[in-house]
């Protein structure tokens, strides 16, 4: 039952790193918190080392698009404008809906700040996205390595 749970919370980490509503990390932690306490001992400095590096990387995430669109020159209406983009994408177009809905909304705010390169913009907005993907999607695959390897 243990290790259904595990392999269940690996696998929505898995999802859950390239879904934004789910903690694709954090899940894929407690997949190893479970089997810290209930099947191997797991050396505490690991395990600590692990929870910082998620904390950090779930951090980086929220702000890493962000800073993307305002590198690009967005401002608070492409930022905006992304976010709404990848919640309508998840349910409009799965799976690449939210790659879609990231570019979509940050151009569409980004052509109602005047005098703004929407589509500089909105590749802005689609790199720092896709950037948390891929710290995400690495984290939740070390989570699983360091389970496998212990």
């Amino acid at each position: 039952l243990l290790l259904s749970g595990i392999v269940s919370l690996l696998l929505l980490g898995l999802i859950g790193s390239v879904i934004p509503s789910l903690p694709g990390p954090l899940l894929s932690y407690f997949a190893l918190l479970l089997d810290h306490f209930f099947i191997n001992k797991i050396n505490d400095d690991s395990i600590i080392l692990i929870g910082i590096g998620v904390f950090i990387i779930s951090m980086l995430d929220y702000f890493l698009q962000i800073y993307a669109v305002k590198i690009a020159g967005g401002d608070r209406y492409a930022i905006r404008g992304s976010i709404i983009g990848i919640v309508l994408g998840i349910f409009l177009y799965p799976p690449f809906g939210i790659f879609l809905g990231a570019f979509i909304g940050a151009y569409i705010g980004a052509r109602l700040e005047i005098g703004k390169n929407a589509i500089k913009i909105a590749s802005g907005a689609l790199i720092g996205f896709s950037f948390g993907i891929i710290l995400k999607l690495a984290t939740s695959f070390y989570i699983i390595y360091f389970l496998l390897h212990k």
